[in-house]
């Protein structure tokens, strides 16, 4: 089965989590095809793909413009395929912020005006390697507030790599 693999990334943990689903894939014996959707090129044939697999992070509470301006010029296509629709945000990580990791999908969603035949909240990571000054005191002091993460300060991933591999095996399977 040839599976496309549409990804936005801003720190990179989308892309570390489509390449994973993109190796899963090959393992299963499937032809995974991975796509940067900021590279944008127009030759890029969805109808050639038997399922597809859009990922996207959330920052600032939006997925990526160039995963929105994707869904929006594929939005045809898009809605005659099986999709699944990966929404890694910090906020998937913690019990209270699951509603709001819904509600970027939901406006994505509403924005884009493709509904996925299947959504998964996907938990990110924290690259503070990565963080000037003033993000850093986002992520502790807005992102990270009253929550407790286990370790020292510094970078940690959330994703919960066994979760994703079952409900990427079971999107494939269906």
């Amino acid at each position: 089965m040839k599976i496309l693999i549409v990804y936005g990334t801003t720190e990179g943990q989308t892309q570390i989590i489509a390449e994973r689903v993109a190796a899963q894939l090959r393992e299963s014996g499937h032809g995974p095809e991975l796509y940067d959707a900021a590279r944008r090129p127009g030759d890029l044939d969805l109808g050639a793909f038997d399922k597809i697999i859009v990922a996207g992070s959330v920052h600032q509470k939006q997925h990526q413009r160039s995963l929105e301006i994707f869904a929006l010029s594929n939005l045809a296509q898009l809605k005659a395929k099986p999709t699944l629709f990966l929404s890694v945000s910090l906020s998937a990580a913690f019990k209270d912020g699951k509603a709001d990791a819904q509600s970027y999908v939901d406006e994505f969603f509403a924005y884009t005006g493709w509904q996925a035949s299947q959504a998964l909240l996907v938990a990110g990571a924290l690259r503070y390697d990565e963080y000037d000054y003033f993000m850093e005191q986002i992520v502790e002091h807005v992102v990270l507030k009253d929550r407790e993460v286990n370790g020292p300060k510094g970078d940690h991933e959330f994703t919960d790599w066994d979760a994703l591999a079952r409900s990427v095996g079971a999107f494939v399977q269906s």
